[in-house]
């Protein structure tokens, strides 16, 4: 099984760093190989789509190729990024708007668009978000209700054709005391084992 982690980060040495390293660790333990990880920040890639880049759907940018065979090829991909105004950095939404492209993670046919009988094409791939944020925890601790995890899980990964997507939500980071977080991150293997209700058997 492959897999492949995707960091937004560009401050180093970092909480996320930290998060990806620990994940990337516990994918290979638990018999994921290989693991790739994609340094969004460390590659320098280009988020802005190109105006010619929209209209052909395909790009001719060796970075974005390369992200394209990755995800493509990997069975689990993990995302990682601190939450910046309610989203995540530029660097991630531009990875989303070159990589996920039509014909990459979703059908298409006359427009840009998915059409009912051109469906998403990640199915059967597990994909798991880890975010941090400053923000508080919902009174509930209902993550699905929070709108960034909504974001990912019905207007990006469902519209791909995943259902089998956990986000994973590190609250009020910046009050965070040392062994909470090394308490988040001695839970992550953990995290990672955990089978979202749709696609549980």
């Amino acid at each position: 099984m492959n897999a492949l982690v995707v960091l937004a980060q560009p401050k180093k040495p970092s909480f996320n760093s930290a998060i990806a390293e620990k994940v990337t660790e516990s994918l290979e333990s638990q018999g994921c190989s290989p693991v790739e990880l994609i340094d969004l920040y460390n590659d320098n890639f280009d988020p802005v789509m190109p105006q010619e880049e929209l209209p052909r759907k395909f790009s001719f940018d060796e970075t974005t190729l390369r992200y394209q065979e990755r995800i493509q090829g990997a069975d689990r991909v993990v995302f990682v990024y601190p939450d910046w105004w309610g989203g995540p950095p530029a660097i991630m939404k531009g990875f989303l708007d070159r990589v996920f492209r039509p014909g990459i993670a979703y059908g298409f046919r006359e427009t840009d668009f998915r059409n009912d009988d051109a469906p998403g094409l990640f199915t059967g791939k597990r994909f798991d978000v880890f975010v941090t944020t400053d923000a508080a925890a919902p009174p509930d601790g209902a993550i699905d209700t929070w709108p960034p995890a909504l974001v990912w899980k019905r207007n990006v990964l469902a519209f791909c054709g995943v259902s089998d997507a956990v986000v994973h939500v590190f609250w009020n980071l910046r009050h965070s005391s040392y062994a909470q977080r090394k308490a988040w991150l001695d839970g992550i293997p953990a995290r990672l084992s955990i089978r979202p209700k749709s696609a549980q058997d």
